[in-house]
C-alpha cells in the first residue's frame, strides 16, 4: 500500500525545512527524486545524503518565480529520467518580515515578491508539469500550503497569508482541470512545524512555549509529519482524493484560545 517506488518525484524547495524532509522521505521510499531549488550548494547536500542513504537523487537550481527557469528544470528532469514527471510537491516558499514600526508594515516591493515567490511560482510549476502529466493520464500535484488559511499567521505579514490563502483556491481550480485526466491536487497544510524559517522566528524559550501552548497535541510539527502524507497523496490508493485542503497542526487551528487556558479549571491534567 502508498507504493511510490520508481515514481518521479519533483520537490520545489526540497534543499530545506519542510521540502528537505519531504524529499528524503520520498526518497527512502523508493521514489526518484528531483530537487528544485535555488541554492546549489544545499541541493548537492541533499542529494549527497539520500544518495548516501541507499536513495535516486537529481537536483537543478531553479527559480520557481521565474518562467523561464521552470520551464528549463521540467525539461532537465525529463531528460534525466526517460520523460516521466509522476509527482510535483510544491514547497518553495518565502517569508518577509516588514517593518514593524508602520502600518502597514509590510512594503509593496516585498508584499509583491512574496506573492510572486508563493502563488505565483505555484502556479508557474503546476503549470509546467500539466502537459506531462495529462499526457500520461496520471499524476499527483501537492501544495504545502497553510494552515493559516484558515486564520492568519502570526506577525505582520498579511503576504504570507494572502499568498498562501490563494494557494487553496489554485487548488480547487487546477483540481477541476486535471480530475479526468487522472491528475489530482491536493494542499497539505502545516501548522507551527520545526523549520529554520520558524527557529528563526522563535528567539526565546517563552516564545517557543507559547507556540507550544496553541497546539493541543503539545507540540510542534516535524517536516516528516507533512511527508508521511504527501507519500499517500502521491499513492493509487489516495486516487479519490483531489482538491482538499488538509492541515496537519496537531489541532492548533480548532482552538481559539491557549491549552493553558482551555484546561485552566482541569486539576487533573
Amino acid at each position: 500500500m502508498f507504493d511510490v517506488t520508481g515514481k518521479v518525484v519533483i520537490v520545489t524547495g526540497g534543499n530545506k525545512g519542510i521540502g528537505e524532509g519531504i524529499a528524503k522521505t520520498f526518497a527512502k521510499a523508493g521514489a526518484k527524486v528531483v530537487v528544485w531549488a535555488r541554492n546549489e550548494a544545499d541541493n548537492k547536500r541533499v542529494c549527497d545524503e539520500i544518495m548516501a542513504a541507499g536513495g535516486e537523487c537529481a537536483a537543478f537550481s531553479c527559480d520557481i518565480s521565474d518562467e523561464e527557469q521552470v520551464n528549463a528544470a521540467v525539461q532537465k528532469t525529463l531528460d534525466t529520467y526517460n520523460g516521466r514527471i509522476d509527482v510535483l510537491v510544491h514547497s518553495a516558499g518565502i517569508m518577509m518580515q516588514g517593518d514593524t514600526k508602520k502600518v502597514p508594515a509590510e512594503s509593496v516591493s516585498g508584499f509583491r515578491k512574496v506573492v510572486e515567490v508563493n502563488l505565483i511560482g505555484a502556479y508557474l510549476c503546476a503549470a509546467a508539469v500539466f502537459p506531462i502529466m495529462r499526457k500520461q493520464r496520471f499524476g499527483r500535484i501537492i501544495y504545502i500550503a497553510s494552515a493559516i488559511h484558515q486564520r492568519m499567521a502570526a506577525g505582520r505579514v498579511p503576504s504570507y497569508t494572502a499568498s498562501k490563502t490563494g494557494e487553496i483556491g489554485l487548488v480547487r481550480h487546477l483540481a477541476m482541470e486535471g480530475g479526468e485526466f487522472g491528475i489530482t491536487v491536493n494542499a497539505i497544510c502545516p501548522g507551527s512545524t520545526l523549520t529554520p524559517m520558524l527557529q528563526a522566528m522563535i528567539t526565546s524559550p517563552e516564545q517557543l512555549a507559547w507556540r507550544k501552548g496553541q497546539i493541543p497535541t503539545a507540540r510542534l510539527a516535524t517536516p516528516e509529519d507533512h511527508a508521511y502524507l504527501a507519500i499517500f497523496l502521491a499513492s493509487k490508493e489516495a486516487a479519490q482524493i483531489n482538491g482538499q485542503a488538509i492541515n496537519v497542526d496537531g489541532g492548533q487551528t480548532l482552538p481559539w484560545v491557549d491549552r493553558d487556558t482551555y484546561f485552566q479549571d482541569v486539576e487533573d491534567r
